[in-house]
């Protein structure tokens, strides 16, 4: 019989501790839950039979800030990993998004423009992505062009951080402006620009985590009481959500400012312990495609009225979302490898002249 002491071994202690870092380990598995979630979002009329399931598609959106968390970390990562200037860390950010979306941007536009009466400028405000702040007719989903204006100012905000020893302090007062930001653009109207003000406070807390995973800090007695105590924070918001003559003002989105790192800590809990090898493997299948899954869910696969006409499978349309999802999945990993192909055109193209001479 082994000793009893074993059984609280200081070892077995520490390996059972999570840490920051695990956010990292499963990020590719994390951005997969986030997508998924997001296609369950943009099936709107999808019944899911379950009110709690029914909620739960509903809040959607919600994986958005997963993605924006997760990219924000990913960055600070980055930057640390090499010192890079500004146009390269814009150029490395740019070839990593622009060329799948301009493969789904272009003729996605065209067919409004054939179909819908778009105007045929929209191809230029689509393709400078100044179309989110502009909103002429025919403008894309908002994603892209949200990304890249976070990506804009990464590098300032990571300086900043990197070089203070009060990160924590700077980042609530980053959380506070994204706040005040949203809080007036709502007041003023501008709802237009609020899926972006929405996820400022959540970026400025993935900066954060980017470093805590640097550091390889530890999920010890503090950090959890932090996050019970901030998850507590967003139940209380739920809660006061829909109360008082400004209940406009207080969307459903800022409830993820509080649940996201939770729910993520809580996802790579799962994935960590759980027996769910084939789960974890398609999850971080979703999350390696993730962006073409995006653009085409929210181009090709938004026209539902129009896909319908050919494939329709009675009142709760559950199997005509099952195969959608399939074929969006299917036609994600076809795009993914048009890109790398036509990028090792393009470096080939490059490299040959440089060889000749």
């Amino acid at each position: 019989m082994r000793p009893y002491k074993r059984f609280f071994h200081p070892d077995d202690l520490e390996a059972s501790t999570m840490g920051y870092s695990v956010l990292s380990k499963y990020r590719t598995e994390l951005m997969g839950v986030a997508i998924l979630w997001v296609m369950l979002f943009h099936s709107f009329d999808l019944d899911m039979g379950l009110p709690v399931l029914e909620w739960l598609r509903a809040a959607g959106f919600g994986g958005v800030d997963i993605f924006i968390l997760l990219s924000s970390m990913g960055l600070v990562m980055s930057l640390s990993r090499r010192e890079q200037s500004y146009s390269a860390f814009m150029a490395r950010r740019a070839g990593r998004v622009l060329p799948a979306y301009y493969l789904v941007m272009v003729p996605y536009t065209i067919f409004l423009v054939l179909t819908e009466g778009a105007p045929l400028s929209a191809l230029i405000w689509n393709a400078s992505l100044l179309y989110y702040w502009m909103r002429p007719a025919g403008a894309f989903n908002w994603y892209v062009a949200g990304a890249m204006s976070f990506y804009a100012i990464t590098p300032a905000c990571f300086r900043r951080l990197r070089g203070s020893r009060h990160r924590e302090g700077l980042t609530a007062a980053g959380i506070l402006f994204g706040l005040a930001i949203g809080r007036v653009l709502m007041v003023d109207g501008y709802w237009y620009a609020m899926d972006v003000a929405y996820r400022i406070p959540i970026f400025f807390l993935g900066l954060l985590l980017g470093f805590y995973v640097l550091e390889d800090r530890r999920l010890e007695g503090k950090d959890l009481l932090f996050w019970c105590a901030w998850l507590g924070l967003g139940a209380a918001y739920l809660l006061y959500m829909g109360k008082g003559p400004y209940s406009d003002y207080h969307p459903l989105c800022y409830l993820f400012l509080f649940t996201t790192v939770p729910m993520c800590f809580v996802i790579c809990w799962c994935f960590d312990r759980l027996p769910l090898g084939w789960v974890r493997r398609f999850f971080r299948l979703l999350g390696a495609h993730s962006l073409e899954i995006y653009l085409l869910n929210v181009s090709l696969f938004s026209r539902v009225e129009l896909l319908r006409r050919f494939v329709s499978f009675g009142p709760s349309n559950r199997l005509y979302f099952l195969l959608s999802y399939a074929a969006n999945i299917l036609l994600a990993l076809a795009l993914h490898h048009a890109v790398e192909a036509l990028g090792q055109i393009w470096s080939n193209f490059r490299r040959t002249p440089r060889e000749a001479a």
